[in-house]
This record gives C-alpha cells, sequence and structure tokens, in this order.
C-alpha cells in the first residue's frame, strides 16, 4: 500500500456543496424577512384622543383611520399637512382629504389640522404636538404604512420627549406590507431600502 494516496470521498464533497446551495438562499430569505420584521413595530392598540392621519400614504392608511374613529377609539382625527396639489389640479390633497371623510360621515367639528405644511416626518410630529396641546388633547394614534411604524415611534418618541401626551403609533390594516412576503414584490424593494436609508440618517445625522 505504500504509495497510495488519500483522497477524500467524492460523495462527501458533494454533499457539503448541496446543503450549502440549500443554506445559503434560506439564510437570505430569513435575514429578508427578519429586516421586514424589525421595520413593523407598532404599539399595542389603545384608546385615545385623537387620530392622527400622517400625510403621504394612499386610501390604506386614511380607512384605518375611520375605522378607529367610527369604532370609538378616538373622537378627533388629525390630519397634517404637507402642502401638497391634487395632480393636475390647484386643489390642496388636504381639502380633497377633509371632503372624503366627512363624506365617510366623519363630523366636519371632529377634524383638526396641523397649522403649518410639513416637509419630513420630525415636522409632522413637531406640528401634531402643536395641535394636541392646542387642544389640550393628552393622547393620539398615528396612523401610517407598516414599515413606517418603527420610524415613527422613534421620531415621535424623540420630539414628544419630556411631555405628558401619550403616543401610539399604529399600522394600517389590510397593507400589502407583510415581513413574510415583502421581498417578492419590487416596491416592497424600494420602499424597505428607503426606510432603512431614512432611519440611519434620522439617527446618525440628526
Amino acid at each position: 500500500m505504500t504509495g497510495d494516496r488519500y483522497s477524500p470521498p467524492v460523495k462527501s464533497s458533494r454533499r457539503r456543496i448541496r446543503w450549502v446551495l440549500i443554506a445559503l438562499p434560506l439564510a437570505a430569505v430569513v435575514l429578508l424577512i427578519a429586516a421586514g420584521a424589525l421595520l413593523v413595530a407598532p404599539d399595542p392598540l389603545e384608546g385615545a384622543d385623537a387620530v392622527v392621519l400622517l400625510s403621504g400614504g394612499d386610501e390604506v392608511r386614511q380607512d384605518e383611520a375611520i375605522r378607529l374613529i367610527r369604532d370609538g377609539y378616538a373622537k378627533y382625527l388629525i390630519l397634517t399637512d404637507t402642502g401638497e396639489q391634487v395632480d393636475g389640479s390647484q386643489q390642496a390633497y388636504l381639502d380633497l382629504i377633509t371632503r372624503e371623510l366627512i363624506d365617510q360621515g366623519i363630523p366636519a367639528d371632529a377634524i383638526l389640522f396641523t397649522r403649518q405644511a410639513a416637509d419630513s416626518t420630525r415636522e409632522e410630529a413637531g406640528r401634531v404636538k402643536d395641535v394636541l396641546r392646542q387642544y389640550r388633547l393628552g393622547s393620539a394614534i398615528v396612523v401610517t404604512d407598516p414599515y413606517h411604524t418603527l420610524r415613527v415611534r422613534w421620531i415621535y418618541r424623540s420630539v414628544f420627549s419630556g411631555g405628558e401626551e401619550e403616543i401610539i403609533v399604529r399600522a394600517a390594516r389590510d397593507h400589502w406590507y407583510r415581513p413574510l412576503t415583502w421581498w417578492l414584490r419590487p416596491e416592497g424593494w424600494k420602499v424597505t431600502g428607503l426606510e432603512y436609508a431614512k432611519l440611519l440618517a434620522d439617527v446618525f445625522l440628526r
């Protein structure tokens, strides 16, 4: 047997390669799911004085805010203003939303507005804080998209730090974004990447 050289079994090497090829995609999926789950961080739902409908979303946010009012979770609905206009017209987006809310049964005197247009979520939080204190409201449910909840919580906790107001962040139900499946659609990659970029910028560059 002198001169013979030992060589690893070919089957064993192939088995290892096969397991690696299986494990790598699974690990990637787990990381993608975790990345989505980290962004979705709503608070437990409780009753409050007002519901805040953040601007910039679609009808899913609006439907959630209306549902909360109808279900008795709050009396007032606060609209935040970004100064945007409806595409192809001179109509203020805020006016359009107000009319839609009234058509959906929200009393006009239950709709409150932030005083000045805001260019960012942090500015929106400051405007909401002003409204709550102006009307002596002690709590609010902030409605936003699921992937936006972590950053909204971070910003609102920062803006309301030291105050007595309680802020509850609520993810809109029936939204398409889900931690398990966001990575299966192009829009999911877009909003997730953008949200992480904004979150890092707010934490480290504020």
